[in-house]
């Protein structure tokens, strides 16, 4: 169709130019090369803007929330964070567990004093001398000896092995691996959290694009009802006040549409940052429910079992349990194990050893009752670590038992709605059809459309009202990262 009336068109255009017939010889080779250049040059541009246009919609690609939640675990700070502080306690573990090893260091000094030390014995010459008058004093060499030049360097390889520390060092290795563990509580705990962020935001996006389409929807058919409106008052069918119903209606609509733009734009923003991207992304996995939750008591009990809260509170109560040991054992001596080796040997002393070892004990008698301070400080943070862990499991059963409550609200909120979005249905056909009969005002068709969008947008929110608290509730248990598998198993989706 679209050649024959491109053939047409170039062949009255070649008329016009005076050529009776367009198709005779040299003049309608012409025609069919200008016909085909043309043709060309379409397919050409087309192609172009085809190639032009393939980069934008990869890049506008689908993202299911099974792969948002993998590049939020990959990208997000608050994670990288987590990670990192795991690995800070993981080295501060390596170094405890050293102390039990013996330390070896090498040192070196050169010294300056103001003058030699010298051994002087010509006291002792002297009384020789007088009791042999005889002998020169000239033979007898002096009985000065120099033990120390005045400037001089030594270096010494040192070596100190704690034998018996009073459980000190036990204590600071059972510390550190408690500091791992609650690192790795801390980490489930953001893992956690920011899996109930992300079903937040990544939802919302689901919500406001479905939110906009019901909006679009309402507008066009208000649209259609107030053409039709204006049509039948022209024609004296119905008073100009249905008309101004009509128009009234469709400017609320067109002002609730903008907003609902003006909301996705929002979500959108706000889901691109709790994934740390630049790109904006467009969440596929639809909004859902599950047909079956279990009972609130399973829960409960996961919750005592699986919470990360639970784990980093018990892991600070062993914490201060071990550091109330290490305060403990400043009370006894200390026993260590200890060498020396003279690396410099050219500036010894006749009174410096070449190396030594030996043991060594130190225990301090008095220290003005810093020690026993220490110890009833600890024993402090233990009670109130101990304190803590009792708060928060009895808090953790309140909070999963109204996490629970609001979920089951939230199924029975949707199937109430589901009910009632079948009959505003029907009450909006039939409103309409009495409408275009005569029977009905613009004000009727008008309350009846209102009423099935803001069901409709009512049953879009309860839908995700539930996702969320879903994700909630798990993240009260301790196993927000089970959030996938809901998604995998029996779930209804919930679109417009």
């Amino acid at each position: 169709m679209a050649y024959t009336t491109l053939q047409h068109k170039e062949a009255v255009r070649f008329k016009e130019s005076g050529n009776s017939n367009p198709f005779d010889g040299r003049k309608t080779e012409n025609f069919l090369i200008r016909i085909i250049f043309r043709r060309l040059w379409a397919g050409v541009v087309l192609c172009l803007l085809i190639l032009q246009g393939t980069p934008l919609i990869a890049a506008d690609s689908d993202l299911t929330f099974i792969k948002a939640l993998e590049n939020m675990l990959t990208r997000n700070e608050s994670i990288q964070m987590a990670r990192s502080e795991i690995g800070q306690k993981e080295y501060e573990a390596m170094a405890a567990r050293g102390l039990d090893l013996p330390k070896v260091t090498l040192s070196g000094r050169l010294t300056r004093i103001d003058d030699p030390i010298y051994l002087d014995l010509n006291p002792i010459r002297d009384v020789i001398l007088a009791m042999h008058p005889t002998v020169p004093s000239a033979m007898v060499p002096s009985f000065q000896e120099t033990i120390q030049e005045d400037t001089f360097f030594k270096a010494q390889l040192n070596m100190v092995w704690p034998v018996y520390t009073g459980g000190k060092i036990t204590a600071a290795k059972k510390a550190a691996d408690a500091g791992i563990r609650e690192s790795e509580a801390k980490m489930r705990r953001t893992s956690g959290t920011l899996t109930s962020e992300l079903v937040r935001y990544y939802f919302a996006v689901r919500l406001m694009d479905q939110v906009l389409n019901i909006r679009t929807e309402v507008k066009n058919a208000l649209d259609l009802h107030l053409f039709q409106a204006r049509r039948l008052q022209e024609e004296g069918f119905i008073a100009r006040t249905e008309l101004l119903h009509a128009q009234v209606a469709k400017a609320q609509a067109d002002r609730e549409l903008k907003a609902s733009r003006r909301d996705l734009d929002l979500a959108r923003t706000a889901l691109a940052n709790i994934l740390a991207s630049d790109d904006i992304v467009n969440p596929s996995t639809q909004l859902f429910l599950v047909p079956s939750i279990g009972p609130v008591d399973s829960f409960v009990d996961q919750a005592r079992k699986n919470h990360p809260a639970l784990d980093q509170v018990q892991a600070v109560r062993d914490k201060a349990r071990e550091n109330l040991k290490g305060a403990r054992s400043e009370l006894y001596p200390e026993v260590y194990l200890f060498g020396i080796r003279e690396l410099y040997e050219d500036d010894l002393t006749a009174l410096d050893p070449t190396w030594a070892i030996g043991v060594g004990v130190n225990f301090t008698l008095f220290d003005g009752r810093t020690r026993s301070n220490r110890i009833m400080a600890a024993r402090k943070i233990e009670k109130q670590a101990k304190l803590v862990h009792h708060k928060l499991a009895r808090d953790l059963e309140t909070l999963v038992s109204s996490r629970h409550q609001e979920l089951m609200k939230d199924s029975e909120q949707f199937d109430a709605l589901q009910a009632s979005l079948e009959l505003a249905e029907e009450n909006l056909r039939a409103r309409k059809r009495s409408f275009e009969e005569g029977f009905a005002t613009s004000l009727d068709v008008v309350d009846a459309q209102m009423s099935l969008s803001g069901i409709q947008v009512e049953r879009m929110k309860a839908a995700y009202s539930f996702d969320v608290a879903l994700a909630q509730l798990l993240e009260a248990c301790g196993r927000g990262a089970d959030y996938p598998r809901y998604l995998a198993g029996k779930i209804v989706e919930v679109e417009n």
